[in-house]
């Protein structure tokens, strides 16, 4: 029996992740009840008044994209984002000592996908710098910049997840 590290990699990852996550999950829920209000706004705003807000559907669809992809960062944390379980259930009948790998190896994948999406969301915000939003006039980085943010947060969390399996799976394998 292996004694517990309290200094391991993991847990001083997800300590430092803890009040960052929860930031994102504040502007998360932030976004999502501005987007709603917006929507409710232009709602009784075109219907009821005759008026309408030029500007509430463009706002309303930033804040979905930012709660979007700020959504999807908590999902990952939480374990919740999606994944295909058919390979790993199949595997695991017949060969248990191939679930962990594949596991594993599933997360890796998906932090080079994620570190990929980061990287050219990066490049296309700045490239669409210049660019204004049509109503709001809004310089299109902010709207863009959700896409890298949030696909880097998606990284960070897997990395945690990533480094608390690995810890797992040598607390818990046999030793030889």
């Amino acid at each position: 029996m292996r004694r517990e590290n309290k200094f391991a990699m993991s847990k001083i990852f997800s300590k430092i992740l803890v009040p960052i996550n929860k930031l994102i999950r504040i502007l998360m829920i932030l976004s999502f009840s501005i987007m709603v209000i917006l929507i409710f706004a232009q709602i009784i705003y075109r219907y009821v008044l005759i008026r309408p807000i030029p500007w509430a559907e463009e706002a309303a669809r930033f804040f979905f994209v930012w709660a979007t992809f700020l959504g999807a960062s908590v999902a990952v944390k939480n374990r919740a984002h999606i994944n295909v379980s058919f390979l790993v259930d199949k595997i695991s009948v017949n060969y248990k000592k191939y679930e962990k790998p594949l596991i594993l190896s599933s997360y890796i994948l998906c932090i080079i996908f994620l570190s990929a999406i980061t990287f050219y969301g990066l490049r296309i915000s700045f490239h669409v710098n210049k660019q204004t939003s049509p109503a709001l006039q809004l310089p299109m980085i902010y709207p863009y910049l959700a896409i890298p943010i949030g696909t880097f947060m998606m990284v960070i969390n897997f990395i945690a997840i990533l480094l608390e399996e690995i810890e797992n799976h040598k607390a818990t394998s046999p030793k030889k």
